[in-house]
């Protein structure tokens, strides 16, 4: 068992170690443990910390939280997370209570990059339903539409051509098509036909050509809709 002179003795050196890196030896005694100095030896201490890994910056986060970047904010904000500090513009966590964060996390099955993620959405979402909001009460309260008293009763019934008269059209059409090597000017895809010209070479073909090819095209179009 220690001697209380011993005792004394390690506390004396304890005290001027701290002076040391307070950096207040050439101050009165009753200065050396001012507050300003003890504030100095817990940043050096913390330095200190830092370089032996006991402290992470948010570029280190990524390493506990899979796909986070710079999501020390949002654990502080989010999770009340306190066991930091700052220095300068740099913020810094204590690892191991980031470990046990990461950890708890993980036991409620929460990925955090997307839980922030979730949060992001929430946010923007909430930001739009509170402008729409905003710009209603802005807004004096009118129906989306209004009707005039009179508007009813307009309706009409499809006219159906007969069966015979389409597919005789179709029948027309089709022989025209051969007759005339309309293939060289048209594509047929089922019952829908297109013109086969584009620009710029659409400029080549004469005039009488396309009239009767974009005619045809129509006529084709029109009897297979009906009969179909």
């Amino acid at each position: 068992m220690k001697t209380q002179e011993q005792i004394l003795r390690e506390l004396s050196k304890i005290r001027e170690a701290i002076v040391r890196i307070a950096g207040t030896p050439g101050l009165p005694p009753e200065e050396q443990f001012s507050e300003a100095a003890l504030d100095k030896v817990a940043l050096e201490l913390k330095k200190l910390s830092i370089k032996r890994g006991e402290w992470i910056d948010d570029g280190d986060l990524s390493r506990y939280f899979k796909g986070v970047y710079n999501g020390g904010r949002f654990i502080r904000e989010t999770f009340g997370f306190n066991d930091f500090f700052k220095k300068g513009k740099s913020y810094y966590y204590r690892k191991s209570s980031i470990i046990r964060l990461s950890q708890e996390l993980k036991s409620r099955n929460v990925d955090l990059a997307r839980y922030m993620e979730l949060k992001e959405s929430e946010a923007k979402f909430q930001e739009k339903v509170s402008a729409v909001a905003a710009a209603n009460k802005k807004q004096k309260k009118k129906p989306p539409f209004q009707l005039p008293d009179s508007l009813k009763d307009i309706t009409t019934e499809d006219f159906h051509p007969a069966v015979e008269i389409v597919e005789a059209e179709l029948s027309k059409l089709r022989e025209q098509f051969t007759k005339e090597n309309l293939s060289k000017y048209i594509d047929l895809y089922g019952g829908h036909a297109m013109m086969k010209f584009r620009y710029p070479f659409s400029g080549f073909a004469e005039k009488e050509i396309k009239s009767k090819c974009r005619r045809w095209c129509d006529q084709y179009n029109m009897a297979c809709d009906a009969l179909f």
